[in-house]
């Protein structure tokens, strides 16, 4: 398996649903990014012993028949994008006073960074 350096592996901000993610392929992950949200998902290793040495090695692949969707994740993450276009509906008073304060820290941080 080849290996890949990512110099910066944080591609989305945390405060906005993620809009790319790193490209996996039968080798593993790749520097290529994909300009959409990746399906959540998980992967079933099945190692194979290989001998180095004396000594047991596992050597996994990354085929994509191993790779199995989260039916979960990919439901949650349906309603929640649901509820933000839907503008929050059924958010408590406490939740509002917090969207506020973050949305007053992401103009201020705006700011910032046009000034610098």
């Amino acid at each position: 398996m080849k290996q890949v350096v990512i110099e910066n592996p944080a591609l989305n901000s945390p405060f906005e649903v993620p809009a790319r993610h790193f490209k996996f392929d039968d080798e593993g992950i790749t520097n290529e990014v994909v300009e959409s949200r990746r399906s959540g998902a998980y992967f079933i290793p099945i190692a194979r012993p290989k001998m180095q040495g004396k000594r047991l090695r596992f050597e996994t692949e990354w085929t994509q028949e191993r790779i199995r969707p989260s039916d979960d994740i990919n439901r949650v993450r349906a309603k929640v994008d649901q509820w933000r276009q839907g503008n929050h509906v059924g958010i408590t008073k406490t939740t509002q006073m917090h969207f506020r304060r973050h949305a007053m820290c992401v103009v201020q941080r705006d700011l910032r960074d046009e000034r610098s």
